[in-house]
C-alpha cells in the first residue's frame, strides 16, 4: 500500500499519476510563495485521494525520476497453524 510522498522533492512531473493503474494518486495544484511579495504561484503535487484502492503494483515508486515514493507491501494476519 502506498505510504507517503516526499512533497518537498517533488518536481512535478506528474509520471506518478499517470502510470497508477487504480487511479490513487491524483495531481492538484498547491501554493508557493513567490520571490514578490504579493504574488502566489500554484504548483501540482501528487496528493495520495484514495489509499485504500492501492494494489500495490510499485509502478509509481518504480518510475518516479526523484524516488520519493514509499510504497509497502500490505501483509494480512493470517492464522497461525496451532
Amino acid at each position: 500500500m502506498i505510504e507517503n510522498i516526499e512533497l518537498e522533492k517533488c518536481t512535478s512531473c506528474g509520471i506518478c499519476d499517470d502510470v497508477c493503474p487504480a487511479d490513487v494518486i491524483h495531481m492538484e495544484p498547491a501554493p508557493i510563495q513567490a520571490p514578490i511579495n504579493g504574488l502566489t504561484r500554484t504548483k501540482l503535487l501528487p496528493v495520495i485521494k484514495f489509499r485504500e484502492h492501492c494494489i500495490t503494483c510499485f509502478s509509481c515508486e518504480i518510475f518516479c525520476p526523484e524516488q520519493i515514493v514509499d510504497v509497502h507491501p500490505s501483509v494480512k494476519n493470517r492464522p497461525r497453524p496451532w
